[in-house]
């Protein structure tokens, strides 16, 4: 498909995309990146420390992103996540100017209630938020929000991830936000990696996502 008009493309990656050469992705238009840090309370992602790095040294805007277990402690899963993004990050958790905001990937509802859902992401995004100085993003899709959340007003300050595929534009945006931001919205297998790699799309001008990581524009002399 086309990748949408007006957008900023960009990419996430995991240990299932394998090695990444991010030279190369820069070269092929990438200008962010996402890299998954954690899972749960106990499965960290091996290609944090190489893709974090990788990335800004590729000048890609970058971030990471945890992978919610809503039957588990959001306390003890905030706590597990900024320490493997402190130990990607120099030892500080701390976000930089062309560091995105981090992300909660909430797609999996291990048996639990909504309410359980909500509480548990709430104090993931309430701790982390504190702890990095930036607004996490929500990552989700439709089917499961819609099934398993439904409507939670307090989490429209978060910036929307929304991943749906075969489409032309995102169709099934949950009614807690008034639109995204960011579009998943294929995985496929690139050249730049080993593995197959996810594909997105940031809405908006090139200056307000580098607004989004912490960069300043650039208001003249």
């Amino acid at each position: 498909m086309a990748f949408p008009a007006g957008c900023i493309p960009g990419v996430d990656v995991s240990h299932y995309s394998g090695v990444v050469n991010w030279p190369a992705a820069a070269s092929a238009g990438e200008s962010f990146a996402f890299t998954k840090a954690s899972e749960g309370l106990f499965t960290t992602d091996p290609t944090l420390g190489p893709n974090w790095g990788g990335a800004k040294a590729a000048g890609l805007l970058r971030g990471a992103y945890h992978l919610l277990h809503p039957g588990k402690s959001g306390a003890d899963q905030a706590t597990f996540f900024l320490q493997q993004l402190a130990a990607a990050n120099g030892g500080t958790a701390q976000l930089a100017p062309g560091d995105l905001p981090c992300v909660l990937d909430i797609e999996v509802a291990d048996g639990v209630t909504a309410d359980t859902i909500v509480a548990c992401a709430t104090t993931w995004l309430n701790a982390v938020e504190a702890a990095t100085g930036r607004t996490p993003i929500i990552y989700t899709f439709a089917s499961f929000w819609i099934g398993s959340v439904e409507h939670v007003p307090a989490f429209a300050r978060y910036p929307l991830w929304i991943a749906e595929y075969g489409v032309p534009a995102p169709k099934g945006i949950p009614r807690t936000w008034p639109n995204w931001t960011l579009w998943q919205f294929v995985e496929q297998n690139v050249p730049w990696a080993s593995g197959n790699a996810d594909l997105d799309a940031y809405k908006g001008s090139l200056e307000s996502l580098q607004a989004l990581a912490g960069i300043a524009a650039d208001t003249g002399p």
